[in-house]
């Protein structure tokens, strides 16, 4: 690669730049040791149910998980909807509902039936009924407690407890929408029914029973209070009342529901308790892995509080199906979620629900020597990572300033106009003078922050990786004009050294774009960086200018002219078959390639690839990229020997290939979640296996080319 001396200068000032970058990722990586406690929450409800289709105790079960490494409990408010499951002698009836009954009035007292007719009862309230008077009196006391006597009304006739709940159009809950059909088949109305209220599901307290066998076991509870948005003012008192009436010591807040406690207008009082007893508020994670489920109110307390918060994983339904999954003999699949859900994901709390016994069935596994083997399998594969199972913490807040931010975007910008100049090849002094461009640049963090983190982090991404293209095609082009013959030592040594020059670089564009996202809510994926599958598409885009500037254009042109007429004269060519052939099998894989980058995309990884991803995990520190050591590294061997061969056909295809790569690592590190030492392990991993398959498809390409010029030689 050809430097003058203002591009030698300006480097300089990008390794300076890039000095800030590195001590920034270094702050980050001393944050990161620091949080390394997983905590496994059991689910109360779920390990009932699991407890009840086994031959044993809640009990039994509870304590042999505290053996296994679980830390605590989480046991949700009760509501009436749960009292009712739980088999307590309660009903409950959805008024709109319960006159579409007939002789409805029989089940109640003739002056519950005149409020009814009356519209003293609305048919947007519950109807609440018991003869249990023990019962009636816990469900008023905890009603009290928590809400406005506007909420509810209470009636006591012929030795019947009667609780009337105040409802609106807003508590009630509708299912999907049916249509209604004639006999021909067309549509005549649609219906809405009603399946539910909100009111069935409001907190009215907790089960003392529940939270001291909990105690008893030796694991700590973790209340989950549920909010109620129209009477919320006592419901954060309530919570700071219920742990110390039960002696408990309050380390995680798990939202339940829709809103925080206290949402709209009362979160302070929660944010307040927090703030006291330096709680962590747990984000869950979605289904999709990314980011986590919505709540109103959570983003604001989480910000609110100094980021006292850590990432959470709930167990979906899908994922405890996966036993004797893969073929494996039992849950080790599931284990391979959690572990990965900590280790990559930077989840500090596993919201734990027992295994269900396979695929498609809701049966729960009840073998406890294969909890066991699970909890014992993920808690040795974390010590490899530094990480233990026990009570886990907030994440440390961390932000950077403005004015570091712009000298990391002075650095972005100055990159980005020497690529711009070495891409089309631009020469003349005057052109030295677009590095102008880099100081307005970096006052931009200093006036629009939040635009500046997300701007200059997608231009590090898709500016180094065209760097790094930029540097191994250069080289490729030397080798390809040089006169000299290569052995294949001597390919295998040169495309070494271009292949780590140019991941070097692509490394650099890595530590610019965690040093601009170095923040709290990008490691708690309170906010993503956006645009990764875009930063992966634009680096093919610099290949192709480069290629059809530096190796296409044939007359020496510069500037965008020769980008014109290089590209007339290739469209003017007569595109033979197996060019055509090759463009669709690029095409698919390009598709393929996108398509296969997030979790958001119908185009899922085979059974064989993942057992092969398992395995990787298994046996070493991290599992290496599958396109960057199989695909990328080795095509820089590939294209260096076919450069040596003056193959201008293969040269220009396996360059393409190795395009993928530089991108690829800058990608590993977009993942803000991931902590940067697994990144860093990843990329060089994939570096050792790369070479080493480099290295090989040297002989193999040698080999074929051997053959290939046998049969020319017959042929003549």
């Amino acid at each position: 690669m050809n430097l003058n001396k203002v591009d030698k200068l300006v480097i300089l000032l990008i390794c300076l730049s890039l000095v800030v970058g590195i001590y920034t990722v270094y702050q980050r990586v001393e944050i990161e040791k620091q949080y390394k406690t997983a905590e496994i929450i059991l689910d109360y409800s779920e390990m009932k149910k699991m407890a009840d289709s086994s031959e044993e105790s809640l009990d039994y079960w509870l304590k042999e998980f505290r053996e296994y490494g679980a830390q605590s409990v989480a046991i949700q408010e009760e509501t009436i909807k749960l009292l009712i499951e739980s088999g307590k002698p309660l009903r409950a009836d959805i008024v709109s509902e319960l006159i579409k009954n007939y002789n409805w009035q029989n089940d109640f007292d003739s002056d519950i039936v005149t409020m009814v007719e009356g519209n003293d009862i609305r048919p947007t309230d519950v109807i609440v009924t018991t003869k249990d008077e023990a019962l009636y009196n816990y469900l008023v006391s905890g009603l009290t407690e928590r809400y406005s006597h506007e909420l509810f009304d209470t009636h006591i006739i012929n030795g019947v407890y009667y609780i009337i709940l105040r409802g609106t159009n807003d508590d009630v809950y509708y299912g999907s929408t049916e249509k209604v059909l004639n006999l021909a088949g067309k549509g005549v109305y649609e219906v809405n029914r009603v399946v539910d209220s909100r009111l069935l599901n409001i907190g009215i307290g907790y089960d003392d029973e529940k939270i001291d066998q909990v105690k008893k076991s030796g694991l700590d509870v973790i209340l989950r209070p549920i909010n109620f948005p129209e009477y919320n003012e006592k419901l954060a008192g309530v919570y700071r009342a219920a742990n110390e009436k039960y002696d408990l010591k309050p380390r995680i807040y798990l939202l339940h529901g829709k809103e925080v406690l206290g949402y709209p207008g009362n979160e302070d009082k929660l944010l307040d308790y927090v703030n006291e007893k330096n709680i962590a508020i747990g984000l869950i994670e979605s289904s999709t892995q990314r980011e986590h489920l919505d709540g109103e109110g959570l983003n604001k307390l989480v910000e609110d509080s100094g980021y006292k918060g850590m990432r959470a994983f709930t167990m979906w339904d899908y994922i405890r199906q996966r036993n004797k999954y893969y073929n494996y003999e039992g849950a080790e699949e599931i284990e391979n979620t959690m572990f990965r859900a900590i280790t990559e994901r930077n989840i500090r709390a596993i919201y734990f629900k027992p295994f269900f016994q396979e695929e498609d069935s809701k049966k729960y596994l009840t073998d406890g020597d294969e909890y066991e083997r699970t909890f014992v399998s993920l808690e040795n594969r974390l010590k490899d990572h530094g990480i233990t199972l026990g009570r886990a913490e907030a994440i440390k807040e961390f932000h950077i300033g403005s004015k570091r931010m712009a000298i990391l975007s002075f650095g972005i910008t100055l990159a980005a106009v020497l690529l711009f100049i070495k891409m089309f090849n631009i020469h003349g002094k005057k052109v030295n003078l677009l590095y102008l461009f880099s100081i307005p640049a970096a006052i931009i963090p200093l006036i629009m922050r939040n635009l500046a983190e997300k701007g200059f982090a997608f231009a590090a991404a898709v500016v180094f990786s065209g760097l790094g293209i930029y540097y191994f095609m250069m080289e490729v082009k030397k080798i390809y004009g040089s006169p000299e013959k290569y052995s294949k030592l001597k390919v295998m040594t040169n495309s070494t050294r271009i292949l780590l020059c140019s991941i070097a670089i692509a490394l650099a564009g890595a530590v610019f774009l965690d040093a601009v996202l170095a923040d709290v809510k990008y490691f708690l994926e309170m906010d993503i960086f956006r645009g990764v599958k875009f930063a992966q598409i634009l680096p093919f885009g610099i290949f192709v200018l480069i290629y059809l500037i530096y190796f296409l254009n044939k007359n020496d042109e510069s500037s965008f002219k020769s980008v014109v007429n290089t590209t007339v004269g290739v469209l003017n060519k007569d595109i033979k078959v197996y060019y055509a052939i090759v463009a669709a099998v690029i095409g698919v894989v390009g598709y393929v390639y996108i398509s296969r980058t997030g979790h958001e995309t119908n185009i899922q990884p085979s059974n064989i690839e993942m057992i092969t991803r398992n395995f990787m995990e298994y046996i070493l520190l991290a599992r290496p990229r599958t396109k960057e050591f199989l695909i990328a590294f080795p095509a820089i061997f590939v294209a260096v020997y076919a450069a040596g061969k003056k193959s201008e056909f293969f040269t220009g295809l396996f360059m393409l290939a190795a395009a993928i790569g530089t991108s690829s690592v800058i990608n590993t590190f977009s993942h803000i979640r991931t902590p940067i030492y697994l990144s860093f392990a990843r990329t060089l991993i994939a570096l050792g296996f790369g070479i080493v398959i480099g290295c090989m498809a040297v002989i193999i390409a040698d080999l074929f080319y051997k053959i290939h010029m046998r049969l020319q030689e017959k042929l003549k």
